[in-house]
């Protein structure tokens, strides 16, 4: 099985549109024992996805493709209270807790734990989705692989949640809609019954005063998902709470730097100096899968380090220089060697300027400003 050509026992051609059915591509998953990274998205929304990281038929991780700060409050609400929640940006749960470990506030045996517990979670939605459309890529893209447990072992604990979640789905599409109240009357307690009803009506315009997701309410309500969307079921049954596509929390308009380079350090420095400053990083320490990272998010400026494994510097800016979209993207190349031969080959290849590790935040700024202002004229000319 393929992104391009999945199995046809595994999916169903409705209009011009592909749809898997998650649990059977999953069985294939299991029994050809395959590697990659799956996406299976809601065709009920698009916004909407769920991730399977998957080695040799083994699971990896499992996360929603939206809405990371809002599950991972839940999470870690439920399994870890101790933790931080703030993610930073473009920071997935999986990232932070891997940050976590290699800072030495969680030990391998407790990551392992979270991401197990996380990916469950996770599976039991994948399970409920009756159809998805379905990509695959064969590379998993995690950066690091500290899970492998058996698929088929896992799901065997998730069938009271999955059949759970599978019901809930009749009246609440995804735990990542966005939920709102549909009237400006007073909602009727006779909805629920009477011993809690009146204080579950009351309480409604306040819960959804911000349209949240249901992981949302039930970190409120210090609830699990499922048992708040039970709670909630009279009234989305009968419409006064209605369901919004998942938009994320606000529209983000600040220039993107990407930052390619396998350095922690230099990661964490550009991100600090930039991001006090206004700038959104996107921080990328692999090469090999910069290309579709920044295809997808089209960054204002880009700082590549030359010195990397699998795929240097030069190479990366030639590809990036034959990609349509990002053709024209600022490059700045990145390096600890400050010779004329690297220069004129950094040029050869594309780069737009170079900087000498180390930098100064000063030297820093003053080169995403100046790239940043001028990409930004060049695309309103």
């Amino acid at each position: 099985m393929t992104a391009s050509t999945p199995t046809s026992s595994s999916v169903a051609q409705v209009g011009n549109k592909a749809l898997a059915f998650p649990a059977r591509v999953i069985q294939k998953v299991i029994g050809d024992r395959l590697s990659g990274h799956l996406t299976f998205t809601d065709p009920r929304d698009p916004s909407i996805g769920w991730n399977l990281y998957v080695g040799n038929g083994q699971l990896h991780y499992a996360n929603s493709t939206v809405g990371h700060q809002e599950r991972f409050n839940y999470l870690c609400q439920r399994y870890c209270p101790q933790l931080s929640t703030t993610l930073a940006t473009d920071e997935t749960e999986y990232q932070y807790l891997c940050r976590l470990w290699q800072q030495g506030q969680l030990t391998l045996p407790q990551l392992r734990k979270l991401l197990f517990l996380f990916s469950q979670e996770a599976l039991v939605h994948i399970f409920a989705m009756p159809q998805a459309t379905l990509q695959m890529e064969q590379v998993a893209g995690l950066e690091h692989l500290v899970l492998c447990v058996p698929i088929k072992e896992t799901l065997s604990q998730l069938r009271q949640a999955i059949t759970q979640a599978v019901q809930v789905r009749t009246y609440l599409n995804s735990p990542l809609q966005r939920l709102v109240l549909t009237t400006t009357e007073r909602v009727p307690a006779d909805l629920w019954p009477m011993d809690y009803g009146r204080n579950i009506a009351a309480a409604l315009p306040q819960l959804l005063e911000h349209k949240p997701v249901l992981y949302e309410v039930a970190t409120q309500l210090r609830m699990e998902a499922i048992a708040t969307a039970q709670l909630l079921q009279p009234a989305l049954v009968n419409g006064l709470i209605g369901q919004d596509p998942y938009t994320g929390p606000t529209s983000d308009t600040r220039p993107i730097v990407a930052c390619i380079d396998d350095s922690r350090t230099i990661q964490r420095n550009v991100r600090l100096i930039l991001e006090t400053c206004g700038y959104r990083v996107l921080g990328l320490m692999q090469p090999t899968h910069a290309l579709s990272a920044l295809n997808d998010t089209k960054p204002n400026l880009v700082l590549m380090d030359i010195s990397m494994p699998e795929m240097d510097g030069y190479e990366l800016c030639r590809q990036l220089r034959q990609t349509e979209a990002l053709k024209d993207v600022p490059v700045v190349m990145l390096t600890g060697r400050d010779g004329l031969v690297d220069r004129i080959r950094a040029r050869m290849v594309g780069a737009t300027d170079y900087l000498t590790k180390p930098f100064t935040p000063q030297e820093l700024l003053s080169l995403a400003e100046r790239f940043t202002q001028t990409a930004a004229m060049e695309s309103h000319s």
